[in-house]
């Protein structure tokens, strides 16, 4: 089987390492110099196991012991390995509502350590932290932005083996390399300016440098310009995927050394934030809070790459509130896309209605920490399909030896009704 897999991120390098270890041809092309350029680029690697959905939940768990496990699972190769720091992970829900506890019961049953905290626990574990409630967040220039709230959060959500990957950007290096060694191929500072085939396989793709190439498979990965690599292959999908514009900000850390801040994620107030930098900085990004408007980008080519004041100030400012030891200093950051599936923000993996034409898209800012896990899925997705299986109408179950149990892959099918989530990264 001759596969091409568009866009080496995270994604396209794992998926087509595990395409690659099941016998297939594989070739990746990407428009970027190095892998790890395009989104990947702005991960803040956080890996987390609370999601809405269960399927969702022991995917992220199953990664997870794969981050843990990481040299192992890559097998020999000659590079540093990305590391996998678990400071714990606190979650600052609006509520403690139904909702939250059914999530805690899913991690529960699969065996994370998680555990809810009272504002008092939270004080108790981490003075520095602020307990009050903020919700629903504001803007900055609200007049009651800065009003001091009276009000506790009703708990938190405590990961204490969550945390995050050091460097995304070495991590997405580590699996070009392990596919490397398996035999993948790679096409790098290579732009795809056409797809030609008639109704399916076999497929020519029009290149910029050199001849077309030729497969049985496509893997459209391409993150933000994979909505338009569909147009250029005339596939379509029932779900719309839009590029969105983010930014993610550094400040200097008042706390560096010794692992006292856990990765943050404050629904409540509207941010997440974690150390960066061997603890010396945190960087910041934004939980998409309803009185933000969300800054769509119709033409990924022609991104504003600037960190902007209006960003800036909304999310360093949110993060003091909950973090008041933190200074404002200077803007620091990047900017970026997420390619976001605009339904539900889950990530879809899954065919199409093109025969051999295969989608890992959508994946909405949050399918880092999943990565490892979408690459087995896909890969035997595709394999199950190839060989004649209808995944459509008895979907593939994917098998998770690390933590047992299994997952439905059709809760990230194109096909699906919205997953009942946050309506944000945080899934």
């Amino acid at each position: 089987m001759r596969v091409i897999v568009i866009g080496a991120g995270v994604l396209g390098c794992a998926i087509s390492w595990e395409l690659r270890k099941g016998g297939a041809d594989v070739v990746v092309v990407d428009r970027n110099g190095d892998v790890g350029h395009g989104s990947t680029s702005a991960s803040c690697g956080i890996v987390r196991r609370f999601y809405s959905q269960p399927g969702m939940v022991r995917l992220a768990h199953e990664s997870s012991r794969i981050w843990t496990e990481w040299a192992d699972w890559l097998g020999p190769i000659d590079d540093d390995l990305a590391k996998f720091e678990r400071p714990g992970v606190i979650l600052f829900p609006p509520a403690i509502d139904e909702a939250v506890l059914g999530i805690v019961e899913d991690m529960k049953s699969c065996g994370v350590p998680v555990h809810l905290l009272d504002a008092d626990a939270v004080k108790e574990r981490f003075p520095f932290l602020e307990a009050s409630r903020f919700t629903p967040p504001v803007p900055v220039d609200h007049p009651d932005f800065f009003a001091s709230s009276e009000r506790l959060i009703e708990g938190a959500v405590f990961e204490e083996d969550g945390g995050y990957v050091v460097s995304p950007g070495l991590a997405t290096h580590n699996l070009r390399l392990a596919g490397e060694r398996e035999g993948v191929r790679y096409l790098l500072n290579t732009r795809v300016t056409d797809v030609r085939h008639e109704g399916g396989a076999p497929f020519e793709v029009v290149v910029d440098r050199g001849e077309p190439l030729v497969a049985d498979v496509v893997v459209n990965a391409a993150g933000p310009w994979s909505g338009k690599l569909n147009d250029m292959a005339d596939v379509t999908l029932p779900l719309e995927t839009r590029a969105l514009r983010r930014e993610v900000h550094a400040v200097s850390n008042p706390r560096c050394g010794g692992g006292q801040v856990p990765v943050v994620g404050d629904l409540d107030g509207g941010v997440y934030f974690r150390p960066e930098s061997r603890e010396q900085q945190l960087i910041i990004g934004s939980t998409d809070p309803a009185c933000d408007e969300l800054e769509w980008v119709d033409d990924p080519d022609a991104l504003n790459g600037g960190v902007s004041d209006l960003y800036w100030q909304r999310q360093v400012m949110r993060a003091m509130k909950r973090f008041p030891e933190v200074g404002m200093g200077q803007p620091s950051g990047l900017a970026h896309m997420y390619d976001v599936t605009t339904l539900d923000w889950y990530p879809i993996i899954d065919r199409t209605d093109v025969p051999g034409w295969y989608v890992a898209m959508g994946t909405s800012g949050s399918s880092f920490k999943t990565a490892p896990m979408i690459g087995v899925m896909l890969a035997r997705i595709i394999e199950s399909c190839e060989g004649g299986h209808d995944h459509d109408k008895e979907p593939v179950i994917l098998e998770l030896p690390r933590t047992g149990g299994q997952v439905d892959t059709s809760f990230l099918s194109r096909l699906r009704s919205a997953n009942p989530t946050t309506g944000t990264v945080f899934g």
